[in-house]
């Protein structure tokens, strides 16, 4: 499984008072640009609050979509400064050679030279032609490469894979949490433990001392878990570790690094600690992720910020996953990166920052070690078995972020969204009370208020970039002075209400409180009634087996009107994939989309941002050339071909395109199979069907529609049934230009292998559930 690449190395060096990037390595040569960085320390601060986990009143209140638009134009920003004129050209002109000989592009930032840029987050670069993040691809994954004096051989591993795990949490810190870091650890390996692909091995004993015996024995990968920091006075980072009397030991990653050297088949540390790659500002090498690859370790993995729960669950699992099926460690945390981007919703993605000593995977794998296959319901039934254990241990702050995770990967999983709403209240209240989530932070973000130890050592800023010291999100307790009573000599000045004023403000309140919930809630528990669903869909449910996506049924259909109230509620897919004209893209263009269905017709609601809305023209099936949403559809196709082509009457495109002149600012084309001029069945000709019934509305920045499609209109005589499941894409069509001059200048879609040749290939399609509830 692993992936060929070319390197694309940029070198930053600082000239007089700015800097320049130099192009070192490429498939497409050598190049030199000046470099400005486009953060200011307040910018750098602010974007690592937009990356970082919800955790206090006022960020929860910014909404989520707004948080990803922030993080996406700080990476624009980043991506227009570093990859603009000759660089960028090299680069595009990079990726081309690399694809043309089927192997991909590795970007790997060389800042030895200009340590006071490790504060950046270059992870989130984003590049505009692409319109995409970088490090979102495994196609393209963005390296930190340290100068190493020595080059290990590669360990071949057969499994399991054996990671050894210190959890520090030294009396004289603010405490840790240790039992539940492991548990959670454990929690969301335990399939790939039962598997026998992977072991976890924790040490008891988190001293210098005891790692060090410990390495006596053979492991891959070093796994610690606790409190980081930087020594002002010594200028470098380090972990605390343990004394024998359980205080802190500040121990440097030059000395860590003299331990893990001699252990000949480590080839990994995993850093979740503070500050883990922090640098002094002048000593590129002076962070302990930078030490130990210094030292000849093949790779870290450090936290660029404080990460959440339902984030470290995913990175834990993902990472190790992805390692023991042989992919490669830039490859394994590009996946990772994917996991985390659709799970979570505050862009924590970008939180890990990988640090590497040279171009050769630190491990290969024997064919023995990746032939076993889970199960796809492994992972879920290991986290779903987890929250139940920490439910029956009355720990729900435990069990709230493996439901979490459950729930957004299969929000229909066996009764997680009841458990969810049984264990947040409770959870809540023991966060409230004391027992928080342990803060995960990072080399480059926010820094503890605390220093690691009495002592020289602190926390502050070593370089020009370093974000402010803003609050660990700790809740602290406030003592107050009591009020003095009032004596008789001293009345009680405060004013007094009338009884009556306050009972009709809570009823007024209470009413309001009612009627907003009614509002809010009344549907969905009105989609979720099983007679209701049954009169809908039917009484029977068929296994499905597992599947890309499910959309529920719907006993109340929506009603397609353009008010588009009925949708939401309802779970909602992302259409963000640049299948074609990527390097075209608008800056913004983006989309998301929900569907339900019933007995009679199939439901679908799409939100479009697009900065420029152009009316599709001309035939009616080449409406998708123009602004548009379209999906192509058909019966299950799981059990077909790689290369099974299109199935004449049973699969169709169905285009629903914006349209000038018409009251409901859209129609609805079905485009059906025929056989192109080579005799390959194709997509090939279509007509406007009136019995679709939809209706657009445009505003700033883009527009939404939503659709009724009968069964009918799509070749089904029998109504499907609870279970079944559609080959289904859903895609989004950017146009330009009008008259003669309208053509396609972008595709977006759900499916982001819908490629033009794909679109003849159901078995490349989605797979989609038609579930019970929406």
């Amino acid at each position: 499984m692993g992936r060929e690449y070319f390197d694309f190395d940029v070198a930053v060096t600082r000239e007089g008072q700015g800097y320049t990037a130099h192009v070192v390595a490429s498939p497409a040569g050598e190049a030199t640009a000046p470099f400005t960085l486009p953060f200011a320390a307040t910018d750098l601060a602010q974007f690592m609050i937009a990356v970082g986990p919800p955790r206090v009143a006022s960020r929860r209140l910014v909404p989520a979509e707004a948080r990803v638009v922030d993080v996406k134009e700080y990476g624009r920003r980043l991506g227009d400064a570093l990859l603009g004129g000759d660089v960028g050209r090299l680069f595009r002109e990079s990726l081309t050679a690399a694809g043309a000989q089927g192997r991909d592009l590795r970007l790997r930032l060389r800042l030895d030279a200009v340590p006071d840029l490790d504060p950046v987050p270059w992870e989130y670069l984003y590049d505009s032609r692409l319109g995409r993040f970088i490090a979102l691809s495994q196609e393209t994954p963005v390296v930190r490469l340290i100068d190493s004096l020595e080059r290990p051989p590669v360990v071949t591993v057969d499994a399991p894979l054996r990671v050894l795990v210190m959890v520090s949490s030294p009396s004289d810190m603010p405490p840790l949490a240790v039992d539940r870091e492991e548990k959670l650890l454990r929690a969301t390996t335990g399939d790939l433990v039962a598997s026998g692909r992977l072991t976890i091995t924790v040490l008891d004993d988190a001293t210098l001392t005891g790692l060090q015996r410990a390495l006596l024995d053979d492991y891959h990968v070093f796994h610690f878990i606790g409190h980081g920091g930087f020594d002002q006075q010594a200028q470098e980072g380090v972990l605390v570790l343990e004394r024998e009397d359980g205080t802190a030991h500040r121990v440097s990653g030059a000395r860590l690094g003299t331990l893990l050297h001699d252990a000949r088949t480590m080839q990994l540390a995993v850093l979740n600690a503070c500050e883990g790659a922090r640098t002094s500002g002048r000593d590129a090498f002076s962070g302990v992720g930078q030490a130990l690859a210094r030292q000849g370790l093949p790779a870290v993995v450090a936290m660029q910020t404080e990460i959440s729960d339902r984030a470290a669950l995913v990175f834990s699992h993902e990472f190790y996953w992805f390692l023991t099926r042989g992919l490669g460690i830039d490859a394994a945390i590009c996946e990772v990166r994917k996991a985390m981007a659709v799970s979570d919703e505050a862009s924590e993605w970008g939180t890990a920052v990988l640090l590497r000593s040279g171009a050769d995977q630190p491990f290969s794998f024997t064919a023995s070690a990746t032939a076993a296959a889970d199960r796809p319901e492994s992972r879920l039934e290991s986290l779903y078995d987890a929250a139940q254990g920490a439910i029956k241990a009355d720990a729900p702050a435990m069990a709230l972020p493996l439901l979490e995770q459950i729930a957004g990967q299969r929000p229909d999983y066996q009764d997680v969204t009841q458990l969810l709403e049984r264990v947040r209240p409770a959870a809540e209240q023991e966060l409230d009370t004391g027992h928080e989530p342990i803060p995960r932070t990072g080399p480059t973000g926010a820094e503890p208020t605390q220093p690691v130890a009495s002592g020289p050592a602190t926390t502050g800023s070593a370089s020009t970039l370093a974000a402010p010291e803003t609050p660990r999100p700790r809740t602290l307790p406030v003592e107050t002075a009591p009020r003095p009573s009032p004596t008789p000599d001293q009345p009680d000045r405060r004013r007094k209400r009338p009884v009556g004023t306050w009972v009709r403000a809570i009823l007024l309140v209470v009413v309001l409180v009612a009627g907003w919930i009614a509002w809010r809630v009344l549907p969905t528990l009105l989609q979720k009634a099983d007679p209701l669903v049954s009169a809908a869909c039917g009484s029977s449910a068929a296994r499905p087996g597992a599947t890309d996506l499910v959309i529920g049924c719907a006993p109340i259909a929506p009603t397609v009107d353009g008010s588009f109230d009925d949708w939401r509620s309802v779970p909602e897919h992302d259409v963000d994939a640049a299948v074609f004209g990527a390097a075209n893209r608008r800056a913004g263009l983006t989309g998301t989309w929900q569907g339900l269905w019933d007995g009679e017709a199939l439901y679908l609601h799409a939100v479009v941002a697009d900065p420029l809305v152009t009316p599709a023209e001309g035939a009616a099936a080449q409406w998708w050339n123009g602004d548009a949403v379209s999906f192509e559809i058909g019966p299950d196709a799981r059990a077909l071909g790689r290369t099974a082509a299109l199935r004449k009457g049973q699969d169709f495109h169905v285009i629903l395109a914006v349209r000038a002149g018409t009251d409901r600012r859209a129609a609805a084309d079905v485009n059906t199979v025929g056989l192109s001029s080579k005799g390959r069945p194709v997509f090939a000709t279509g007509a406007e069907r009136p019995e679709i019934s939809v209706v657009a509305r445009l505003a700033d920045g883009g527009y939404e529609l939503e659709a009724r499609v009968p069964w009918s209109a799509i070749g089904r005589t029998v109504a499907p049934q609870r279970g079944d499941v559609l080959a289904m894409n859903v895609n989004i069509s950017d146009a330009t230009g009008s008259g003669a001059d309208w053509t396609l200048r972008t595709m977006l879609s759900s499916n982001p292998q819908r490629t033009g040749p794909n679109q003849n290939l159901p078995a490349r399609w989605q797979s989609v559930a038609l579930g019970d509830s929406g």
